[in-house]
């Protein structure tokens, strides 16, 4: 199957604008988008998925279908995919009236209406849209330009004002519910949960605990501390009165005589500190407010000028001698089942050279050597590994190899195999390089007749 990214918005009345499409492709085909909704919008990307130029077309496109403008602003609730949070869109959305809020991190399950009861119904209905299509057309394999068909299909059946509604109601946000989410939600995060470094005591005289002075008296109740449950909703009190796991390690304590807590037999486990990290921590921000858009286009510079850096180490590393020079090369292949060029980077003209020039390779030829040879082309020169089947005064019997594609590091254990019916008589001049015997990774008839040259090949155009 090939990705398909369908980009969904919904409002709180119900309504939602046509989807727009992105495909999985290099360039656009109108073609794509026969049987789309009315009025959706078709893009591609050469992996399907969104990123920074097909969320400014999205903009763009909710900009047509909204005509939301400064005085008459909108708010649009979204993740923080990294695609979102862009110089680009933020510019379009501020300058369009467009009010970008992000969600808290890990939280759109819960948080975004679209997912929690939109995408859910649109899915089971693009399979059953598959489904009736596939039965329609037995023996036929659903292509990129049924698809928009399909997802016409489901987006009518699912993207209704009921669901989108529900889905508003549901997360708390239309009707506005602060409380929609009760305690036993965040029960999963009392095993991640820690200390709140604001409320530990920040002195030495802290750490030694209250004063005596400070004691309640004996026939008055301590007063409650509800400060850390007020911070974190994880931290609720629970039943009979007890504190959570989150807010104290002091076992809980019924008035029931006899009564063990669980905590106390098992308690619940807990994660290890954290470790530092490089990946950089989200938060829920308003994208264009002036602080989170100069902090974006802070980070924008920035990496601009980071990739200007770059550019000018490149140009000045082509301006040095060529013996001192990286260049890359393409190994072209001779398999006639692939003659995509294969890039291999860092060789060096020295390296090559001297490669090339350390052994002539026609000198003490036997049956059964492997050899490099050169054919010259009107345009290019092109070598190949060959299997010595015979040899005369002037020329040997070659059978040539294809190469094996597939494996990651194939320049480094370079894979061939016979290649049927490709022999030819060559010039011992045109032999370029003697190879060392191959390795047979044996195991199967078909992996037996394959070679392993225990040799670098990289600086060889083979």
């Amino acid at each position: 199957g090939e990705l398909v990214t369908v980009v969904c918005a919904v409002n709180a009345a119900g309504n939602a604008t046509p989807p727009m499409l992105i495909f999985p492709r290099v360039k656009f085909k109108d073609c794509f988008m026969i049987g789309a909704p009315p009025g959706a919008k078709g893009t591609s990307t050469r992996t399907g998925w969104m990123n920074e130029d097909t969320w400014a077309e999205f903009l763009d496109h909710l900009i047509q279908h909204t005509n939301c403008t400064p005085d008459r602003p909108m708010l649009l609730i979204l993740d923080n995919l990294k695609a979102h949070i862009s110089l680009k869109a933020v510019e379009i959305a501020k300058s369009n009236g467009i009010v970008l809020l992000t969600l808290p991190p890990h939280t759109s399950h819960h948080m975004q209406p679209l997912d929690v009861t939109v995408y859910g119904p649109f899915k089971t209905q693009y399979s059953r849209a598959l489904d009736g299509w596939m039965r329609s057309n037995p023996g036929k394999t659903v292509s990129i330009y049924q698809i928009a068909g399909l997802v016409n299909e489901a987006f009518m059946s699912a993207v209704t004002p009921r669901n989108i509604t529900s889905g508003f109601r549901s997360t708390g946000i239309f009707p506005y519910n602060r409380e929609i989410f009760p305690n036993e939600a965040f029960a999963p995060s009392m095993v991640s949960d820690r200390p709140n470094p604001e409320l530990q005591p920040a002195t030495a005289d802290d750490l030694d605990g209250p004063s005596p002075a400070d004691d309640p008296p004996a026939d008055e109740p301590p007063a409650a501390d509800n400060s850390l449950a007020d911070a974190n909703p994880s931290t609720a009190h629970g039943p009979h009165g007890c504190a959570s796991p989150a807010d104290s390690d002091v076992p809980c304590v019924s008035s029931q005589p006899g009564y063990v807590s669980p905590r106390e037999i098992l308690p619940l486990p807990k994660c290890p500190p954290r470790t530092q990290t490089k990946r950089k921590r989200v938060k829920t921000a308003i994208l264009t407010d002036t602080p989170e858009k100069q902090a974006i286009e802070k980070a924008y510079k920035e990496r601009q000028k980071k990739l200007a850096g770059k550019k000018q180490k490149n140009s000045k590393e082509k301006g040095k001698p060529k013996k001192k020079a990286t260049k890359k090369k393409i190994i072209v292949s001779s398999s006639e089942e692939s003659d995509v060029p294969v890039l291999i980077d860092n060789v060096s003209d020295e390296e090559s050279s001297e490669d090339e020039s350390s052994d002539p390779g026609n000198t003490d030829l036997s049956v059964g050597d492997f050899v490099i040879v050169n054919f010259a082309t009107k345009h290019r020169s092109i070598r190949y590994i060959g299997m010595v089947k015979k040899v005369e005064d002037d020329e040997i019997l070659a059978q040539f190899l294809r190469r094996i594609q597939g494996n990651t590091k194939e320049w480094e254990r370079p894979t061939f195999a016979i290649k049927e019916n490709d022999v030819a008589h060559v010039p011992k001049s045109d032999v370029v390089k003697k190879l060392p015997q191959p390795k047979r990774p044996g195991g199967t008839t078909r992996r037996e007749e394959l070679f392993i040259f225990p040799c670098n090949l990289q600086g060889w155009n083979v």
